[in-house]
Parts: structure tokens; sequence; C-alpha cells
């Protein structure tokens, strides 16, 4: 048996013994819904659908609303000195 050092009792201090929280287990908590409640291939490809369809619309809206900086500064260039 492992004697009990200070170390060990401030160890088991930090084990949450919360039932509700965690049940028999640690591994054995079950969100209530959505994507964490799903299988693990299912939610990992709804993920990263929306984390792409997030990234998409967000492309789309900087590019509407803000322009393309870099190509405007080229084109500027290029009207100010014209090429011979």
């Amino acid at each position: 048996m492992i004697r009990a050092t200070p170390f060990m009792r401030q160890a088991e201090r930090l084990i949450n013994r919360n039932p509700t929280l965690f049940g028999p287990g640690p591994l054995a908590r079950r969100p209530a819904g959505g994507i964490a409640a799903m299988p693990p291939l299912r939610g990992l490809v709804i993920c990263a659908t929306q984390g792409l369809a997030v990234s998409l619309v967000g492309g789309m809206v900087y590019k509407v609303f803000i322009g393309d900086p870099g190509i405007q500064a080229i084109e500027d260039y290029y009207k100010e000195n014209p090429p011979r």
C-alpha cells in the first residue's frame, strides 16, 4: 500500500466526485444534445462542414464589403504609371 503523503492527499482533493456531472466515471459524461452527443465521425463531419460554411461566408463578406486592397493598390499603381 502506498503511504499517504501530502502530495497524494492534495491530489485526492483535486478529483471531482460530482456524480451528476461525471456519473460513475470521468468518461461516462454524456452531453444533453448537440454535436457533442453525436457519434464521433458524424460530429466531426458536421463540425468541419459548419467551419467551412462560416469561412466561405466570411470570405465573401470580406470580399464584397472591403474588396481586395492588394489588387486595388496594384491597379492604382498602373493607372498612375502606365506600361510603355
